[in-house]
C-alpha cells in the first residue's frame, strides 16, 4: 500500500507583494546586530517625524515672540516710557483683588484654563516621545485587490536584504510618516575597511528600488545614512 504526499507550496510564492528577500516575517529575520555590545547612541535614538519638528519650530517661535514682546513692554513701562503712573503702579492692585473676590466665576474659569494648559502640555510631551512609526501600508493589486503590508514585515525585509550586502555590519530600518506620505529611514553601519561608495551604489540601485516596488510607491522617500563602523579592538570594554 502506497501513500501519496501533496507538496506544500510556500504561501509567499502566491503573495501579490514581492518580498525583498526570504525570510520577510519580523520573527524570522536573522539578527543584523554585531557580536559586540550594542552602540548606546543607537539604542536611545528616536526618530522624530517632520510634522513634529515643524510644529515645534512654529510653537517655540510664537512663544519666543510673545515672551520677547512682553519683556520689552515690561522694561519700557518700568522705565517710565508709558508715564510715571505706569512705572510706579504695582502688578496686583486692590482693584484686581476686589474684582476676583466679587465675581464667583473668576477662580473656576482660571482653574479650567490652567487644566487646559496642563493637558496641552501633556499632549505635546507625548508627541515628543512618539516614534511616529507607520504600522502598515496598503497596496492595490490587480489580482488580490487591496492588500495590507505590515510595517514590521516590510522593514524586516529591508534589513534582511541590506544585511546581505558585502561590507555591511549592522542595519536599522524604520517606516515613519503617514499612509499618504511614508518615509523609510535606514541607518547602515559598514565595516571599517569597506568601500562606502560601492555599498551606497548597491543600496540605491538594487535594495531601494525593491523597497519602492514592495510598497507600490515609486516615489517612496528614503533617508539613508551610512555610518563607518569601528574596529573591534577600538570598542570600549
Amino acid at each position: 500500500m502506497s501513500a501519496t504526499t501533496t507538496p506544500v507550496s510556500d504561501p509567499r510564492a502566491d503573495s501579490p507583494i514581492p518580498h525583498l528577500g526570504a525570510p520577510t516575517g519580523p520573527g524570522e529575520v536573522e539578527s543584523t546586530e554585531p557580536a559586540g555590545p550594542p552602540d548606546p547612541s543607537r539604542q536611545h535614538r528616536r526618530p522624530v517625524t517632520r510634522g513634529i519638528d515643524r510644529f515645534n519650530r512654529v510653537m517655540f517661535t510664537l512663544l519666543g515672540l510673545i515672551l520677547l514682546g512682553a519683556g520689552v513692554v515690561a522694561l519700557l513701562a518700568g522705565n517710565g516710557v508709558f508715564g510715571t503712573d505706569g512705572a510706579n503702579r504695582p502688578t496686583l492692585t486692590p482693584g484686581n483683588r476686589a474684582f476676583a473676590a466679587s465675581h464667583a466665576w473668576f477662580w473656576p474659569v482660571m482653574g479650567v484654563a490652567t487644566a487646559a494648559i496642563v493637558l496641552l502640555a501633556l499632549i505635546w510631551l507625548s508627541a515628543q516621545f512618539s516614534s511616529g512609526r507607520l504600522s502598515a501600508l496598503h497596496v492595490m493589486d490587480d489580482r488580490f485587490g487591496r492588500v495590507r503590508v505590515d510595517g514590521r514585515a516590510f522593514t524586516a525585509a529591508v534589513r534582511n536584504e541590506l544585511a546581505g550586502t558585502d561590507g555591511v555590519r549592522q542595519v536599522h530600518a524604520r517606516l515613519l510618516g503617514s499612509e499618504e506620505h511614508p518615509l523609510l529611514q535606514v541607518v547602515v553601519t559598514v565595516q571599517p575597511d569597506a568601500d562606502i561608495h560601492r555599498i551606497r551604489s548597491e543600496i540605491e540601485q538594487i535594495a531601494l528600488p525593491h523597497a519602492r516596488e514592495t510598497a507600490a510607491r515609486p516615489n517612496l522617500t528614503v533617508e539613508l545614512e551610512l555610518v563607518p563602523g569601528a574596529h573591534r579592538s577600538d570598542r570600549v570594554r
